[in-house]
């Protein structure tokens, strides 16, 4: 029986916290995904914004400030998260403007659509045993990474 209202959303709160704290989350849910996050080198947002990249998303953290932007970036960097930073007044039009031309780059959109065609390629080649894998170089870690494919049974390689 599914529960509605207050009741339904606190039960489903409820289990994802217990899925958090008890480590069934899966790892890296917001992989290829890009966070925009206002307000976010400092208190709240600057701990919203640590999370969204620890799950696996790139993060892009804005202030009105350089200086607050440079210092979040460098913290959140130096813990080996993807984050990149832009000064940002959400009342002016053009700050809103350039803070989504760089959460969506074009680095991050071919990235992505990389690593969806070699997923894709790995599933269809696998039958003839045919191994896919990509590296790319993630310029804000300044690490290779790989992408595997998918072995003949369908386990992940």
């Amino acid at each position: 029986m599914h529960k509605t209202g207050l009741l339904g959303l606190c039960a489903r709160a409820w289990n994802s916290v217990r899925m958090a704290s008890s480590g069934m989350t899966r790892r890296d849910p917001l992989a290829n995904k890009v966070a925009l996050v206002t307000a976010s080198t400092d208190g709240i947002g600057f701990a919203i914004a640590r999370r969204l990249a620890q799950d696996g998303a790139h993060v892009v953290v804005s202030s009105r400030k350089q200086q607050n932007v440079d210092q979040a970036v460098a913290t959140l960097q130096g813990e080996g998260l993807s984050v990149t930073g832009t000064v940002c007044h959400v009342g002016k039009a053009e700050d809103r403007e350039r803070l989504v031309a760089t959460g969506f780059s074009p680095y991050n959109v071919s990235k992505t659509a990389l690593l969806g065609l070699t997923k894709t390629l790995a599933i269809e080649l696998a039958p003839r045993n045919i191994r896919v894998n990509c590296l790319h170089l993630d310029l804000s870690r300044l690490a290779s990474a790989g992408c595997s494919g998918w072995t003949r049974k369908n386990r992940k390689a």
